[in-house]
């Protein structure tokens, strides 16, 4: 079971987590949406890295961090990206 998790640590990363996203999903969208978007995608990549690095100051919560957190951090950054270039895209300005 370690293994297996340890595996799976393995290959979580922001480009995997990029390539599962749809990247057009923000393109046809008004840039008050997609700033909307940008800011609760923002909001969540910050709750979840803190969890996640509370996760991992403990002892063995290394795993935890990967088991719990990790796989929807990756996620949440993906999308983030994706809302960040469709922003570019749409020539919005920054989320207020």
């Amino acid at each position: 079971m370690l293994a297996a998790l340890c595996a799976a640590c393995g290959t979580a990363s922001d480009t995997a987590s990029f390539a599962v996203v749809v990247h057009d999903k923000y393109d046809t969208m008004p840039c008050f949406e997609i700033n909307n978007q940008r800011k609760s995608l923002a909001g969540r990549v910050k709750d979840l890295s803190e969890l996640a690095a509370k996760a991992e100051a403990a002892p063995g919560g290394f795993i935890v961090s990967y088991s719990a957190y990790r796989s929807e951090l990756a996620q949440m950054r993906g999308q983030l990206a994706a809302a960040e270039r469709g922003a570019q895209k749409n020539e919005c300005g920054p989320p207020k």
